[in-house]
């Protein structure tokens, strides 16, 4: 799927550079500088898009006898209790991917426990990356790769978003839809989507994965509009079988 991304920037001029580290950034009257290995670069703008860890200087965690993981995390339980009696955390302070809807549902489970309801942990699993570049990329649970590694009989299949008809009318040929389903039961194991609408699109999916639905009921039992992108993700689950209609 990543290939699927750089070809789509690389479309639109964009420089794609995988595996660097950037060494040094030097800011000047109207530009940017930095380095990463041999190379170095001039640029208008400099954007930071990823790696910031959690701020939690300023808490007095230590006074509070809340601690931290070996990733500077603070290990909650499944209604997002400290080790500390009567602290609560959420959000990027805590294990998991730093986005916002995490944190989000992280704060209602923390609300609901803390007025004494029945609370229902957060499973980790379930939650959507969404990556808001244009095409956009979103998926949630296991890539074909991490599914094998972690023991399962898999079948995954690809369906192109040009193959429905909504693909030519929004302009969104080039973006795909993979699935990654359990050979023997057909459990959705993850899904992976690149397209204009893909953060939009893989609500559906999560759902169908937290019900542990599987790629038969999306193939045949789930009827999508039309015409529409989403009419992809039923195509992806008839491929998984190579029977998609619009293949």
């Amino acid at each position: 799927m990543a290939r699927v991304l750089e070809r789509q920037f690389k479309a639109e001029g964009i420089e794609v550079v995988t595996g660097a580290r950037v060494e040094n950034v030097e800011a000047g009257e109207g530009s940017v500088s930095f380095g990463y290995g041999e190379e170095s670069e001039q640029v208008d703008y400099l954007v930071i898009a990823g790696g910031r860890g959690a701020d939690v200087a300023a808490l007095g965690l230590d006074a509070a006898g809340v601690g931290l993981d070996d990733d500077g995390k603070i290990p909650v339980d499944g209604s997002q209790r400290t080790a500390a009696g009567g602290i609560y955390a959420i959000g990027d302070l805590t294990p998991g991917p730093a986005l916002a809807h995490k944190a989000q549902e992280e704060g209602i489970v923390a609300a609901e426990a803390i007025a004494g309801e029945e609370v229902r942990p957060i499973d980790r699993d379930g939650i959507p990356g969404a990556t808001f570049t244009h095409p956009q990329v979103a998926s949630v649970g296991l890539t074909e790769a991490e599914a094998k590694e972690a023991g399962h009989e898999v079948k995954a299949a690809k369906f192109k978003l040009g193959g429905v008809g909504a693909g030519s009318v929004y302009d969104d040929r080039d973006g795909m839809v993979k699935l990654v389903v359990d050979a023997e039961y057909g459990e959705v194991l993850g899904a992976h989507i690149v397209g204009n609408r893909a953060c939009d699109m893989i609500a559906e999916l999560v759902a169908v994965k937290e019900l542990e639905g599987g790629y038969q009921e999306l193939a045949a039992r789930i009827i999508h509009p039309h015409p529409t992108i989403s009419e992809a993700i039923p195509e992806a689950a008839r491929a998984i079988d190579k029977w998609a209609i619009h293949a």
